[in-house]
């Protein structure tokens, strides 16, 4: 440690500081502080440092859309730049769910705080959570909701009515409610679920081609659930969007490369802005206050990308 304070030409308490996300330092020095120390591949030894502190330098990162991936990565990202290891919990279904909530009581004592990346608890599930008694930050899957306004307004004005929609498999229905009242005709069969993955795209392609007819327009939750139907639908000899217009609620770099059109440009920040505010919160507790559970402040808005996979009606 004093190597790298001398490198950067700050004390050696600083540099303590920086590494550990602490406060008394701002976020220049930390980011300077921290460059120094990967160049000089410097690490704090964690063991020490919980022995010093209480900390235990780890976070749990809860999930249950992994293909929501610049939101994952921009949160994986800034709590490994802060020093911090995750555990990565993926909730997938009702199996995994039960599973992470049998086990949850002794998670308190493995990790510092936990982070939930558009996760609805039920309110015994977030009892569950605060009886961790350390910090919960969330970013709510109502984010969802923003994306898809977006993204049905930019059908609408391209003149799409008969819209599909195509959700993660633990979201509820009730987001179709949202487009029939933007002015869409969403029919019962074409409100689907699917894995998120480009296979799942293309089963739900299948089921929209072995109807009595095509939407329009389809939106998918996922990027890669957006590629997958692009990719079905094409072998189908269909014109994308000559015949069938797509927009995704992310857009990760496959389905960019494509041409997809896709809310996007700041799940990766939401990410970065939910770490900040557990950081926040865990500097919080270490001066005497609970930990508990926080939303933070706004985080930042979305926006639409368009690109080739959208066209007039």
């Amino acid at each position: 440690m004093s190597d790298v304070a001398r490198a950067a030409g700050v004390s050696a308490a600083t540099v303590s500081r920086a590494l550990r996300g602490e406060p008394g330092v701002s976020e220049a020095t930390r980011r300077y502080v921290t460059e120094v120390a990967k160049r000089m591949r410097y690490a704090i030894a964690r063991d020490a440092s919980s022995l010093a502190g209480g900390r235990k330098y780890a976070v749990a990162v809860l999930t249950a859309d992994v293909g929501r991936g610049d939101l994952l990565a921009g949160a994986e990202g800034a709590l490994r730049n802060a020093g911090y290891d995750v555990l990565l919990y993926v909730l997938r279904d009702g199996d995994s769910r039960a599973k992470f909530f049998e086990d949850l009581p002794p998670l308190g004592r493995r990790v510092d705080g936990v982070l939930a990346l558009s996760v609805e608890f039920s309110h015994d599930e977030q009892q569950a959570l605060d009886a961790l008694d350390v910090p919960v930050v969330a970013v709510r899957p109502d984010d969802l909701r923003d994306a898809l306004r977006l993204a049905a307004g930019h059908v609408l004005e391209l003149g799409h009515r008969e819209v599909a929609l195509v959700l993660a498999e633990d979201v509820d229905e009730s987001y179709d409610e949202l487009l029939v009242a933007e002015g869409l005709d969403v029919r019962p069969e074409w409100t689907l679920w699917s894995s998120s993955t480009v296979a799942g795209g293309e089963q739900v392609a299948d089921v929209l081609l072995d109807g009595d007819r095509l939407p329009t327009a389809v939106i998918c939750s996922s990027g890669e659930v957006a590629l997958g139907v692009f990719l079905r639908l094409r072998r189908d000899g269909r014109g994308v969007p000559e015949d069938v217009s797509i927009v995704s609620l992310d857009g990760p770099e496959l389905a960019r490369a494509v041409g997809i059109t896709a809310v996007e440009g700041a799940w990766r920040e939401r990410g970065e802005h939910a770490v900040a505010g557990l950081l926040a919160e865990l500097r919080e507790e270490s001066q005497g206050r609970a930990g508990g559970t926080a939303d933070g402040d706004r985080p930042p808005s979305v926006h639409l990308v368009v690109r080739e996979s959208t066209g007039r009606r």
